[in-house]
């Protein structure tokens, strides 16, 4: 069975109409009755374009408020995830922060150790009765903790960040 189109019956009508107008001849009447016909079906078609627009125009309007809130919750979602992603950061320096200082913490006790085992005698023997040259050299590693501790925290952030630049390009590229 063949698929009939939705505008059948209007196909239907003008093709009648079409063939009435084959004819030569007209009466007053038939005129006016095709004419009548005429305009029933002109004032169907009037109503069902209304409801078609009525129609139309809902969905458009239910379309634009899908589209706002999709936007919106959009808008939302990028936010939550540069907030995401700023926690991230801060977490990665805060526990980049804690292992500088632990290494620094172990270097000047290491130095201080150092200091005091070894070189502190050679000082002691070199400068027998002043001990501002030992407590200067101290002072130095003391004064040197801070921006030691500086440094290894930079060095190791730049290091995190290329390496998670590294991950993000290797995700990123093996994305389908």
């Amino acid at each position: 069975m063949a698929k009939q189109s939705i505008y059948q019956s209007e196909i239907e009508n003008l093709e009648e109409s079409k063939n009435f107008l084959k004819k030569s001849d007209y009466s007053k009447l038939e005129l006016q009755m095709e004419f009548k016909k005429l305009v029933e079906n002109y004032e169907e078609l009037i109503d069902q374009v209304k409801i078609i627009t009525k129609i139309s125009d809902r969905l458009q309007k239910k379309l634009n408020k899908t589209n706002i809130a999709l936007e919106d919750s959009n808008i939302k979602l990028a936010d939550l995830n540069d907030q995401l992603n700023e926690t991230i950061d801060q977490l990665t320096e805060a526990k980049i922060g804690r292992k500088a200082a632990t290494i620094v913490m172990i270097v000047a006790i290491a130095l201080f150790i150092v200091s005091e085992a070894f070189i502190e005698p050679i000082i002691d023997n070199m400068f027998p009765n002043n001990f501002l040259v030992g407590l200067g050299l101290k002072l130095v590693v003391a004064i040197l903790i801070k921006p030691g501790e500086d440094f290894t925290n930079k060095y190791m952030l730049k290091k995190a960040r290329k390496e998670q630049l590294r991950e993000s390009q290797l995700s990123h590229n093996n994305k389908p």
